[in-house]
């Protein structure tokens, strides 16, 4: 029978090794797995966000113990180390299961003296198992906050520059926390009552009229409690980001342009918004998402949702400039702001990424814009959290002749003082997002 550890080992290999977002690479393990104890399911889950999430911390704990490097590693041996690690030192396993079993992981793959080399560091960390003590915070925050929650120190530099040592440390701890599942329906009272009545834990989210936040249930569970009302998964601060765009259109047969659209649960929501009558049009630059997006939205009955594959950094073929209502802009970003969902990010990102994606969220803002009416809302959306992709585009289109646009139709505990929006996970138990409403 499969075991936890066996799953979580495939799937941070295929994460380090082959670029795999840790979610899908779970989610389809657990389901390849077939009828596998909730226990086991739970513990890998555990092993494989934890280690991601932790993973520089470890790095640091095994650094002593390891004659080379933990990143110059063989990938099976860097994924075997840090897991058997995050054992001993988060879970606190006892030394033979943490080693032994993590040992006979990479036997399994036939990686040499791979495995032997582990056994030795893990053996010589068990006998030894402490974390690297951070700085003092006053002293240096940023290596506080760095080594504290296993940031790297590039972005750890940048939060604290951004938004203090405190507020810093907050939001790191908060991104090292595990997100609920939180889904988005137009049937909200209707969903969460099933839900109740089925034994699940259920609530209706704190901000966002339209969502509900779920405690140890899975989507499967609500899906059979739901018995065919509709819902999509979505974070609430991805929902607020649609009724931040939205404004005062809600319930009005307007005409929305969602550029970068997929997998379409920003423009669905606009869709269920809108008055019928009212149209949404969800541009997609990828064929494959957009022909997914298009069937589902077939599948869900939005006859008022159209797809265009398009590039939205250009002239959108078909549309005509100065015809729509209001544009959201979701521009492709860093996703800073789901380190919950998305730990391996944290990893795989440099600073040479935010200025490429800021010159790229710049273009699509610019493009999209020509589309608004004369002062209709272009709302720029970014789930990520750092100024050169948020607070710094907004600065270079205000330069250019934008304007503030108020309306955001959001609590008051979601904006800055300028109205943009923020969310972040230690202040409102959401992702982290970035928006703004701008007019020509």
């Amino acid at each position: 029978m499969t075991t936890a550890r066996q799953i979580a080992f495939e799937v941070l290999r295929r994460v380090d090794e082959g670029g795999a977002y840790a979610s899908r690479a779970l989610d389809a393990a657990l389901a390849g797995a077939g009828a596998l104890d909730p226990r086991e399911a739970g513990l890998a889950t555990e092993l494989v966000y934890g280690t991601l999430r932790r993973a520089l911390a470890l790095d640091g704990a095994l650094a002593p113990h390891s004659r080379r490097p933990v990143d110059a590693l063989d990938p099976a041996a860097r994924v075997a180390l840090r897991l058997g690690a995050y054992q001993l030192l988060f879970l606190r396993k006892p030394a033979h299961a943490a080693v032994g079993e993590t040992v006979s992981l990479v036997k399994a793959v036939d990686h040499g003296r791979a495995s032997g080399y582990v056994n030795a560091v893990l053996r010589s960390l068990a006998r030894a198992s402490t974390l690297p003590e951070p700085p003092a915070l006053a002293v240096d925050p940023v290596g506080h906050v760095a080594v504290a929650e296993a940031l790297p120190r590039w972005l750890a530099e940048e939060w604290v520059s951004w938004l203090g040592p405190e507020e810093a440390l907050a939001l790191a701890r908060g991104m090292n926390q595990p997100a609920a599942l939180t889904v988005r329906s137009p049937d909200r009272d209707a969903l969460l009552a099933r839900a109740r009545a089925a034994g699940l834990a259920a609530e209706p989210t704190p901000r966002s009229p339209d969502g509900i936040v779920l405690a140890g249930a899975s989507v499967a569970a609500l899906a059979r409690a739901a018995g065919g009302l509709a819902f999509q998964v979505q974070d609430e601060a991805a929902q607020l980001v649609t009724l931040y765009a939205a404004g005062a259109l809600r319930g009005t047969r307007a005409r929305v342009l969602d550029a970068c659209a997929a997998p379409g649960g920003k423009a669905f929501h606009l869709a269920e918004l809108l008055a019928p009558g009212a149209e949404v049009v969800a541009v997609e630059l990828h064929p494959r998402k957009a022909e997914e997006l298009a069937r589902e939205a077939a599948r869900r009955g939005l006859t008022g949702v159209r797809v265009i594959c398009a590039d939205a950094a250009r002239p959108i073929p078909g549309l005509e400039p100065e015809s729509f209502d209001a544009v959201l802009v979701d521009a492709p970003c860093a996703g800073l702001g789901t380190l919950r969902r998305h730990p391996e990010l944290k990893l795989r990102r440099t600073p040479a990424d935010l200025t490429r994606m800021a010159e790229l969220q710049a273009a699509v803002l610019a493009s999209t814009a020509r589309y608004a009416r004369r002062g209709a809302p272009v709302t720029y959306s970014i789930c990520s959290l750092s100024r050169a992709e948020g607070p710094d585009v907004v600065a270079g289109a205000l330069r250019a002749g934008f304007a503030r646009a108020g309306g955001g139709a959001v609590p008051a505990d979601v904006l800055t003082p300028d109205g943009d929006l923020l969310t972040v996970p230690h202040r409102h138990g959401t992702d982290g997002f970035y928006a703004a409403r701008l007019v020509r």
